[in-house]
């Protein structure tokens, strides 16, 4: 490979990445893994818009508030670039003319595929309609979070076993890293007060969707509480703002924190001392961390059977949002078991096999410093 750096660089430039991003959770995700390459001044990181979500809107536009070189897709189709990764299997990738590397987008693949009427069988992420096109697997490597997601790739595009690779989940590798600072974390959230993180996933079976009013419920029942609410980033991009602050207007009143809609939920769930969620991954993360954890809503219709998100929606316990809240946040435990659901849902030594994998596809060393998580970014609210 020639190098990239131009007349006009001050980087001596070899390779240059694509991040691909269709919705603001691939973002959220990329920005985990861009460490990976941080002090490399042989790379250089772009990123481009792949076309096709319901949720991308103004997508641009949170790139360039997060200071990143964008480009438009007809740029990022050219050859311009050494490998593009994508949170996801979905979008116009097969136009890519460099090697693609795909990688879960949540807690591994939990979900089944979604579509306009409802949900396929297909698991989400590794299905054959994501992965391949006009019968050709089009992701050079496809990451898995866990080497259980094998078979389930076997069952369901066979022909992309031999790309797969099991990469670990770079978030959850970060979560931890953190937890050794919970009380910072805690204390800049809500001083001396216990957090109550409630958090939803998207859809009409989140917990959103069903208890839109917990919000409101959970800041008048515990005033003495720091009550934390995290909304999936398709929420925000389909509502914005000032709609969901209108929609929980008396909860904000009552000082309820609404987490901002990227990059800030991680910090929240390292701090809290309980969590209420859905059948979301940040439930699947918070019970892998130990966390006390209700479930005030489940999606069984969306999840895959017998997938630790599944698991999840059997072990854990439930909240009855129409009984009194207080005695049942302060009996809220860890899900029970919850080491052997966090080692059947992520593998270990997530940052150092990713690295490897793209600096071997950018045909280049790896650095000589080691492969770390770093904790998450502190979050201290306005």
């Amino acid at each position: 490979m020639a190098a990239r750096a131009g007349r006009w660089d001050s980087a001596p430039i070899q390779r240059r990445v694509l991040g691909v991003v269709r919705t603001l959770t691939a973002l959220d995700r990329l920005l985990d893994v861009l460490p990976l390459l941080a002090d490399d001044m042989r790379v250089e990181t772009r990123f481009a818009v792949a076309t096709g979500s319901e949720f991308a809107t103004n997508l641009a536009e949170q790139l360039h508030l997060h200071g990143a070189q964008v480009v438009d897709w007809e740029t990022a189709i050219g050859k311009d670039f050494d490998l593009a990764i994508s949170p996801s299997g979905n979008g116009p990738l097969h136009e890519l003319e460099i090697p693609v590397l795909t990688l879960p987008h949540g807690a591994g693949h939990n979900k089944l595929r979604a579509t306009e009427s409802g949900v396929t069988a297909e698991v989400s992420g590794l299905s054959r309609a994501q992965l391949t096109h006009e019968g050709r697997v089009v992701p050079a490597v496809v990451g898995l979070s866990h080497p259980s997601q094998l078979a389930q790739l076997q069952h369901q595009c066979p022909e992309a076993v031999p790309h797969a690779e099991v990469i670990g989940d770079p978030c959850y590798a970060r979560l931890r890293a953190s937890l050794p600072m919970r009380e910072q974390y805690r204390s800049a959230l809500a001083g001396d007060r216990r957090l109550v993180l409630a958090a939803s996933t998207w859809g009409p079976e989140s917990l959103f969707a069903k208890r839109g009013d917990l919000a409101k419920l959970l800041t008048a029942d515990l005033p003495d509480h720091r009550i934390a609410l995290a909304l999936h980033p398709n929420v925000w991009q389909k509502y914005e703002r000032l709609q969901l602050e209108t929609w929980l207007r008396t909860a904000l009143h009552n000082d309820l924190l609404l987490i901002p809609r990227l990059r800030k939920w991680q910090a929240a769930l390292v701090a809290a001392d309980v969590v209420i969620s859905d059948h979301g991954s940040l439930a699947l993360y918070a019970a892998a961390l130990g966390k006390p954890l209700l479930l005030a809503a489940f999606g069984d219709a969306e999840v895959v059977p017998g997938s630790p998100m599944a698991l999840l929606g059997d072990r854990a316990q439930h909240l009855d949002p129409t009984a009194d809240l207080l005695p049942q946040i302060e009996a809220a435990t860890p899900v029970p078991n919850h080491h052997e659901l966090a080692d059947r849902t992520f593998a270990g030594n997530s940052h150092q096999r990713l690295r490897e994998l793209i600096y071997h596809h950018l045909d280049l060393p790896e650095p000589p410093w080691p492969a770390r998580p770093e904790p998450v970014d502190l979050f201290t609210p306005r």
